[in-house]
């Protein structure tokens, strides 16, 4: 049986190929779904150093007012839970390879561990590109001297298509439906990370001036 490509092994996108999906364990017992990924800017650039998990995780990637009312909310539910409301979290040293699941070179016992705030991306995600060039419906990440650093945002209107990477697959099928699909989003595009300035407070991506 031939086995399915670790997709850390090669560039992916973090939305498309790791939100939602199943984390298992190294005795293949679920520990989770993957309901954000965190982020840090650790000197070499924007990098992947751990994936979240729990309701408080998920809630957050509705964004805006409402999904800080949201996390608010669920961690005063469990005001015996110290720090509810952040979410848990698996450090990347533990994923062992990503294939239509995430699996664990660890078990699962003691495995999960809340931590400092860091960044998102699910806070990247919907940020506008300033001048009208649509929204961050995704970000490209490539294995460098094993960290996963940030190398291209993925830009457009968004919508179902994108969630299942219609516009960014030829061998997404049916075809007719994939073939609409990418009509649609036909303005999807990609923009290297060394060319754009990512501002976190205001939820902006701003496109760098050439020679600066």
């Amino acid at each position: 049986m031939t086995r399915t490509p670790n997709r850390l092994e090669d560039t992916f996108d973090a939305v498309l190929h790791l939100l939602d999906r199943q984390i298992l364990d190294a005795d293949g017992r679920m520990a989770g779904n993957v309901d954000d990924v965190e982020l840090a800017d650790l000197g070499a650039g924007i990098e992947i150093t751990g994936l979240m998990t729990g309701i408080s995780a998920y809630l957050h990637r509705i964004g805006g007012r409402v999904g800080a009312r949201l996390v608010r909310g669920y961690g005063e539910l469990l005001p015996a839970e110290p720090h509810s409301n952040q979410p848990w979290r698996i450090p990347l040293d533990k994923v062992e390879r990503v294939e239509s699941a995430v699996h664990l070179g660890v078990r699962r016992e003691g495995l999960l561990e809340r931590g400092p705030e860091r960044l998102r991306l699910g806070d990247l995600t919907g940020m506008r590109v300033t001048g009208g060039k649509g929204r961050v419906i995704d970000a490209r990440f490539e294995p460098v001297d094993g960290r996963l650093l940030l190398r291209a945002l993925v830009v457009g209107r968004g919508g179902p298509g994108s969630w299942l990477g219609y516009e960014r697959k030829d061998e997404h099928g049916p075809w007719v439906i994939a073939k609409l699909v990418r009509w649609w989003h036909r303005h999807t595009h990609v923009i290297d990370i060394d060319s754009v300035s990512i501002d976190w407070d205001t939820g902006e991506v701003t496109p760098r001036q050439e020679g600066r």
